[in-house]
């Protein structure tokens, strides 16, 4: 079993063979940490070969498993693990007596699923903000990732919670923080934006379990704010992409709702507003006509500014 090995530098004041005064404060630094005592001396404690398991919980969790645990500050995600591959389900917890906290990363509504998107994948979901708009941390954790990454994400941040599981936040316009960072849920680790390939400003919102991706609506319930539920039950069928359609969710909810949600959700679809393309339109031609930008016409449908129109189309303009 692997542990956490600590190397102690004490402060040179401390005489050979004096006790240590009475602890007054810690101070976390990445995976390292300073304790400050009473009597203004601290001892530094260095986290050697910190292999990402972030508790014993995580480490029971995957006991047993071929699961391979890895920390890496340079790589977003690995294929090390096949999570189809699994043979027996895997309980968590979202949240514990320990590290108790959540937090929506941003209040605004999904503009695009998690679920096929063209002729590729799209991992995670986006959520609609505008360029400077802080972007809070989902759950306790320490940062593993927190740099412009040039693969597509733009300025990404990725958070290795004590659950097991890793948040990214990609797209974002400033980072507020460094890796091997401790951070608690609530707390924002950036400003959303419009970098990397993303065409219109928003989050793009990622839960993964060794670097293999969950649909965060299966988690999270983003129209009340909530987790749905503190235990998590990761199977191989979370992982079958092929069966998975985030957008179908919403009809399934929709069995649940009063009839004055429901009337509620039909009164703001009415004041969305669409666009039937015809000939000699163009995406400028239309952010004019309806006072917006092409930029956000992009993002309400999940496009490129290059994207060529199709007459008889429908893009949503509002």
């Amino acid at each position: 079993m692997s542990r956490l090995i600590f190397a102690f530098v004490v402060f040179p004041f401390l005489c050979v063979g004096q006790s240590l005064p009475k602890s007054a404060d810690t101070v976390f630094l990445g995976a390292d940490t300073i304790v400050l005592f009473e009597d203004k001396t601290w001892e530094y404690m260095h986290a050697l070969n910190f292999n990402g398991v972030m508790c014993d919980e995580m480490r029971n969790s995957i006991e047993g498993t071929n699961l391979v645990v890895d920390w890496q500050n340079d790589v977003t995600f690995n294929y090390d693990n096949d999570m189809r591959a699994l043979t027996d389900s895997i309980w968590i917890c979202s949240i514990d007596s320990l590290h108790s906290g959540f937090a929506i990363p941003c209040p605004a509504p999904i503009t695009s699923e998690f679920k096929m998107r063209g002729k590729k994948f799209h991992y995670g979901i986006d959520l609609d903000l505008k360029t400077g708009d802080t972007v809070l941390c989902a759950f306790d954790g320490i940062v593993r990732y927190s740099k412009y990454n040039g693969a597509g994400f733009g300025y990404l941040t990725v958070v290795r919670h004590y659950n097991g599981l890793e948040t990214y936040y990609a797209h974002l316009s400033k980072l507020f923080t460094k890796p091997n960072q401790r951070i608690n849920a609530g707390e924002a680790i950036g400003l959303g934006g419009n970098t990397g390939r993303s065409y219109g400003d928003h989050l793009h919102f990622e839960i993964r379990y060794f670097h293999n991706p969950i649909d965060p609506e299966h988690i999270i319930d983003f129209e009340k704010g909530e987790l749905r539920d503190e235990n998590l039950i990761i199977h191989k069928k979370l992982f079958d992409y092929r069966k998975i359609d985030g957008s179908k969710r919403k009809f399934a909810q929709a069995k649940n709702k009063t009839p004055e949600q429901i009337a509620e959700e039909i009164k703001q679809s009415k004041e969305r507003k669409y666009h039937t393309v015809k000939r000699g339109d163009s995406l400028y031609a239309m952010a004019l006509k309806y006072d917006t930008s092409v930029n956000k016409i992009c993002s309400l449908n999940g496009i490129s500014d290059t994207k060529i129109l199709n007459i008889g189309e429908k893009l949503r303009i509002r």
